[in-house]
């Protein structure tokens, strides 16, 4: 169990940062919320207490990294770890994707992840401290979301790829003081992200993951906290798919025009992928 911890949750006033937030204090931590709105997060998380201190600000803004970092320090001593769930999602498609709107969700979704990671990793790494970073991908980037049907769009995609291959560059980079970097990636999942969805969309997001159903939020943030304890001490550079069996499930079209087809292309293109991993597996395997 992960206990008596000092850890920086963005996104904490709803979804998957709220669930994270409730039970890292349920196990008896210390935790600074970070949301936009403080009155969200007291409605989310209830008062400040000596194990929990808000912070409204918004992740996209460059100077809540630091902000956060320096509150953390200032109410705890220390920082150990680093949940960011702070995300915009958008379901926009490619026709009206603007520049502009990309650029914004990049801005929240990846810079801010990226900033307040590395305020909190450098007093880490000032302290001696060996801690863990989680960042929030999505099980979007497997099928590659065009947008539409509730389903993120290229910026948001993008973006949740970017965090990705970011987890990757960063758990290479502060490996050398001992700290891990790894990202939960979650399927369809109840948040506000998803309260708009009609009808139809929940039914495909359900039908597209083997399991039959959307997640709940506290099933990712119950992997992001196992992330940051020490059960996965040699567990760094890795995103974990929380998502029912969503890439499995790719295959399972809704009856209708064109679903055998879409069905019969989706499981080629899975079947090409592995075969290209195998591939690269082998000729690993020659050159070593």
């Amino acid at each position: 169990m992960y206990s008596d911890k000092s850890v920086i949750v963005t996104g904490a006033s709803s979804g998957i940062g709220r669930e994270c937030a409730r039970l890292l204090l349920a196990q008896g931590n210390r935790v600074l919320a970070v949301s936009r709105s403080r009155d969200r997060l007291v409605e989310a998380l209830g008062a400040e207490t000596g194990d929990l201190k808000l912070l409204a600000a918004d992740v996209a803004d460059l100077a809540t990294g630091p902000a956060a970092a320096a509150a953390a320090i200032e109410a705890f001593g220390r920082i150990d770890g680093v949940i960011n769930m702070a995300a915009l999602h958008t379901k926009l498609d490619w026709k009206v994707t603007t520049g502009e709107e990309f650029n914004r969700i990049l801005m929240a979704n990846v810079t801010g992840s990226y900033v307040v990671s590395k305020a909190a990793v450098e007093t880490m790494i000032e302290r001696g401290i060996e801690g863990a970073v989680v960042m929030c991908g999505s099980g979007s980037i497997l099928s590659g979301s065009p947008g539409g049907r509730g389903r993120g769009g290229p910026a948001y995609t993008a973006s949740k790829g970017g965090i990705t291959v970011l987890v990757r560059s960063l758990a290479n980079a502060w490996g050398e003081y001992g700290i891990r970097v790894n990202a939960v990636s979650p399927g369809v999942t109840e948040s506000a992200m998803t309260a708009d969805y009609s009808d139809d969309a929940r039914a495909a997001a359900a039908n597209g993951a083997v399991l039959g159903r959307m997640g709940l939020p506290g099933e990712p943030a119950k992997c992001a906290v196992w992330l940051l304890s020490d059960e996965a001490s040699f567990v760094t550079g890795e995103a974990v798919y929380v998502n029912g069996g969503l890439d499995f499930g790719a295959t399972r079209v809704p009856p209708g025009p064109g679903s055998r087809r879409q069905g019969f292309r989706a499981s080629v293109a899975w079947a090409k992928f592995t075969l290209s991993k195998l591939r690269d597996a082998r000729l690993g395997d020659s050159r070593s």
